[in-house]
């Protein structure tokens, strides 16, 4: 199953029921397409943004950083041209990379070529920082100042130059409330003390404190282009359908409600010829139809897709056995990569009134049957989560406490105050009467067996997914549930209004999915100021003093074996505390593709989740004329059968557990 989310100088989105998310630590803030002077942003004024630009300059002895010396992300093979056909579940909610709705499905193409050009970046395969958007950067021994010089080069999709100006302009941009965006407002008042233009090509960071991960924390801010945004009380609506401006390769350039988006590399980019973009970003125009993600093999069989991620096992092992498999011209592979995994499962609103009672958590966790799950629908291809912060250092070591056990759930819901409605019937002579009665005169009906508490209320609740192609599990689910006497309501929506639901608290439990960046972004998880407000990450609505405290050490204190001691007793209060019911995961990425589509000899970079993430593959126009010439006279070409790629020897690991599969 496809997930992500990362840092803020790394990606966030959510699609369909594997919904992609917000950053580790922010997103990024939108620009609208107008040419008008930017609006002041109500943080500081002229007077006091002068002075600290006049205070900024570069010390004495500063020591300058780079680091060109690591490989090329992409191949020296790759191949520029052609239009790439892909699939989206869903149309954007919005093109605004930050504010209301803008972490939809759409949201990780979008900030593929905007809110991910950071000043740096970390090499998806080494883990060391390279640069991006600066080509070298200076760290001061305050472990807070951070000095970058920006790459001369870089222009605006509109042809202007991104300066210093347009760095500092994105982090007032975060700090106004005209972004609707509580996260951003938060990020930037707890991370930035300033930023800075020393002069057009230089600038300055001031971090608020001192950070054992300063690269991390401070690194990974965006140009916003200051020359075209607007910022004033109606940014939010007016920019809602604005194609962004942006400093990536591709620009929006059509796009058609409920049926596609069309992304165009931008004439003579910038980027092109530096080595730290060899081999990546190779097609002229991407084409995203909307399909939903159980129809996208039809549309691949069909040729209206160049290359797809399968997310279903049984889609994967039972279906791919048409005529253009078995003749060697589709192509498929599972490519083992390792990578922190994020949150996957079912969720619980705690604000829902059946889902305050944590014995009737705990009840759910307790009746969710993994094993049945992923021996009988997804051919025992995934090992269950077990962790809050699943493949990185700060996740327990021991598994998921809550193992499949009706007995247990059985006590737990009595604890919670749920019994048969006959038990709650006989404890009164008239009611054991009655329960008499009413076997004698009535046939059972199917809703007899579903518990109650003291006051009549049903142990039942609806569950909202967004992706049909899991209905299959969340049935075997429904039915364990109906056993113990639970009635769970299965509820299909859209997958843009599934996700809405979620981060609006208007549900009583969704399935949804968060990747995770380097570091866990737990804040914005699980801190108590998102839970006083909506439309954030805090989709249960959790708030817990000592987790408060705890997330404060693992962001500011600078003993590493605090922090994992503060990580930890974060994970073991995220069991007890029963809301999240972890799905499964797979240390691979399956790929089905036409043979036209060629990958770099080590296929994905290591730290892949999902296929956009590193677009490292390209079409060969030779070999997809050859293709189409011996389709048409019916000529096979060699199978494939060794369909398990595993190019950075990961696949062993994987195998023993899901955990180790980060930081090996």
């Amino acid at each position: 199953m496809s997930r992500c989310i990362v840092h803020l100088g790394q990606a966030l989105a959510f699609a369909g029921a594997w919904l992609l998310f917000m950053p580790a630590h922010a997103a990024a803030p939108a620009q609208a397409a107008s040419a008008a002077a930017p609006a002041a942003v109500p943080v500081a004024s002229s007077a006091v943004a002068s002075a600290a630009a006049a205070r900024a300059t570069l010390p004495a002895d500063i020591r300058w950083v780079t680091n060109e010396e690591e490989p090329s992300i992409g191949s020296a093979k790759a191949l520029r041209g052609g239009t790439l056909n892909s699939s989206i579940d869903s149309y954007p909610l919005t093109f605004r990379l930050v504010g209301p709705n803008s972490n939809d499905a759409f949201a990780n193409w979008n900030r593929k070529f905007t809110m991910l050009f950071t000043l740096t970046t970390r090499h998806p395969s080494t883990d060391r920082f390279i640069p991006w958007m600066a080509t070298h950067w200076a760290i001061a021994q305050d472990q807070r100042t951070l000095y970058f010089k920006l790459d001369r080069d870089a222009r605006f999709s509109d042809g202007k130059p991104i300066t210093a100006r347009d760095f500092v302009f994105t982090w007032r941009m975060m700090q106004s409330e005209h972004i609707v965006s509580p996260f951003h407002n938060s990020y930037a008042k707890r991370f930035y003390e300033s930023v800075d233009a020393i002069d057009d090509y230089t600038l300055r960071v001031v971090g608020t404190r001192p950070s054992w991960r300063p690269m991390e924390d401070y690194a990974g801010l965006w140009p916003t282009p200051a020359h075209a945004t607007v910022l004033d009380g109606d940014w939010v609506k007016r920019s809602n359908n604005q194609f962004q401006i942006a400093p990536g390769p591709y620009v929006v350039t059509a796009a058609v409600r409920g049926e596609s988006v069309t992304f165009s590399r931008v004439p003579n980019w910038w980027g092109d010829g530096k080595k730290r973009f060899q081999g990546l970003f190779n097609f002229d125009k991407i084409q995203l139809r909307q399909i939903p993600n159980e129809r996208r093999l039809d549309w691949l069989r069909r040729g209206e897709l160049d290359l797809m991620q399968e997310t279903t096992a049984r889609t994967w092992n039972e279906e791919y056995t048409f005529p253009a498999v078995r003749n060697g011209w589709l192509k498929r592979a599972r490519v083992f990569g390792s990578r922190p995994v994020g949150i996957y499962g079912l969720h619980m609103n705690l604000e829902a009134p059946i889902f305050k009672n944590k014995d009737f958590r705990k009840a759910m966790q307790y009746l969710f049957n993994f094993e049945r799950v992923n021996s009988n629908l997804m051919f025992g291809d995934f090992t269950r989560l077990s962790s809050f912060f699943e493949g990185t250092p700060y996740a327990l070591p021991s598994p998921w406490p809550y193992t499949f056990d009706p007995a247990k759930a059985r006590e737990h819901l009595a604890l919670a105050g749920y019994k048969r409605p006959a038990e709650i019937r006989a404890q009164t002579w008239w009611g054991r009467l009655g329960n008499v009665i009413y076997g004698l005169l009535f046939t059972r009906s199917d809703t007899d067996d579903v518990l109650v508490n003291a006051k009549g209320e049903k142990a039942s609740f609806t569950l909202i997914y967004g992706s049909k192609g899991v209905e299959r599990h969340l049935t075997v689910v429904q039915q364990e549930f109906r056993r113990a006497g639970v009635d769970m309501k299965l509820r299909l929506l859209e997958p843009g209004t599934a996700f809405e639901r979620g981060l609006e608290r208007k549900y009583e439990m969704t399935m949804t999915a968060r990747t995770s960046g380097f570091y866990p972004g737990v804040r914005q998880y699980l801190h108590t100021e998102f839970q006083q407000k909506t439309n954030n990450n805090n989709i249960w609505g959790f708030t817990n003093p000592e987790v408060d405290a705890l997330i404060a050490i693992y962001e500011e204190d600078l003993d590493e074996g605090k922090r994992l001691q503060a990580m930890q007793r974060i994970d073991e209060i995220v069991r007890e505390e029963a809301f999240y019911l972890p799905f499964w995961t797979g240390a691979f990425t399956r790929v089905a593709y036409w043979d036209y589509m060629r990958f770099p000899d080590d296929w994905l970079p290591k730290r892949t989740e999902q296929l956009i993430d590193w677009m490292v593959y390209w079409i060969d126009p030779q070999r997809r004329a050859q293709l189409a010439q011996d389709m048409k006279d019916n000529k096979p070409w060699p199978l494939d059968n060794a369909i398990d790629k595993d190019p950075w020897g990961v696949r062993a690991p994987a195998a023993r557990r899901a955990a180790p599969l980060c930081w090996p």
